[in-house]
């Protein structure tokens, strides 16, 4: 019995030993090298590791091989038992990893500025910018009309704009004029600087420079341009000369679209002015107004040709000096030209 007694105990220890040597084989690879190259040894166990369940401790064979996939989440159930690894040394914060998706708490009440301003710190104060990149450098060339008119006097017509600025302060550059019989009859040049004070509006000031057929005329310029209600396009300026003269220019047309290319544009302009100047053949009052109606299709936004009719009405003295050369007092025109921005 003596003899059987340590082969007995031999063969219990080597039972006991081949869990572990099982347990180890399943290891990963990767933790195998980690081990190999950190011979460091391990911290004592801390007593909370002494309480750990029985129960729990089966439940740590939850299948290595699952890690990777979503079977091992189901598998860690068996990881309650871990409570206890507060007692161990640097493990005191991993309670709470376990819960990726618990919202993070947000800035406390009244650390940011109110949105009306009021607060005692700015905006720049707290990193956050008001001012927004949309006050760019805008150029715009547009030419409403350029177009050939066909009435009792055949002729070339153009009236066109150059805007440069930004949303509120902007330098326009204005001209209109008429072209027969090889020269210029009746243009306007005018060079403004315009302030937007009001959404959709713009005052402008500047100087008006009338050639053409008789002499040339300066003009001080004050006007204003913008979007009436209805969509009604507004542009009304008023001109002081030398000699006392006074003029006043009135236009307003509207955008009709009958599809998103076809637009019909129904227009109306209108000159007076205080004192007669029979050399450039204009009277007092009411000189004269024209209707003109245009559709045109938009091949692009920037490129749209056009036809359409003018009617155009001289009055008083002005009407008088137009019979004096030749010329009726009243014409119908038709018209065709091209809509051109860049």
């Amino acid at each position: 019995m003596k003899n059987i007694q340590p082969i007995v105990q031999s063969l219990l220890c080597a039972l006991l030993a081949l869990p572990a040597a099982a347990f180890a084989q399943e290891l990963p690879s990767d933790t195998n090298a980690s081990a190999q190259q950190s011979p460091e040894p391990l911290p004592a166990q801390q007593p909370a590791m002494q309480n750990m369940e029985a129960g729990s401790m089966e439940n740590m064979n939850h299948g290595m091989h699952d890690m990777p996939g979503k079977k091992g989440k189901k598998d860690m159930k068996g990881m309650k038992g871990m409570k206890g690894m507060k007692g161990m040394e640097g493990m005191e914060g991993m309670e709470g990893a376990g819960n990726p998706d618990q919202p993070q708490p947000g800035p406390p009440v009244g650390s940011l500025p109110r949105s009306d301003g009021s607060a005692g710190k700015p905006y720049a104060d707290y990193g956050i910018t008001t001012r927004m990149g949309d006050n760019a450098l805008i150029s715009q060339l547009m030419l409403d009309k350029l177009e050939y008119v066909h009435g009792k006097s055949d002729s070339m017509v153009w009236d066109g704009r150059y805007r440069l600025g930004r949303d509120l302060n902007q330098l326009w550059i204005r001209s209109e004029g008429q072209r027969a019989k090889g020269r210029i009859q009746d243009a306007e040049a005018e060079l403004l600087w315009g302030h937007t004070f009001a959404p959709f509006w713009t005052v402008m000031t500047g100087a008006r420079h009338d050639f053409g057929t008789g002499p040339s005329r300066d003009w001080a310029a004050l006007g204003i341009q913008g979007l009436a209600p209805y969509k009604f396009d507004v542009e009304a300026t008023a001109y002081v000369g030398s000699s006392g003269r006074t003029a006043l220019k009135l236009k307003t047309s509207y955008d009709l679209l009958l599809t998103q290319r076809l637009i019909l544009t129904p227009e109306l302009d209108a000159n007076l002015y205080s004192k007669d100047d029979r050399d450039r053949g204009v009277g007092a009052g009411l000189s004269d107004a024209s209707f003109g109606l245009r559709l045109r299709y938009e091949i692009r936004r920037e490129f749209a040709p056009y036809i359409g009719f003018n009617a155009v009405q001289k009055y008083g003295k002005t009407a008088d000096f137009s019979r004096a050369e030749g010329t009726p007092a009243h014409d119908f025109q038709l018209v065709t030209g091209v809509r051109i921005w860049f």
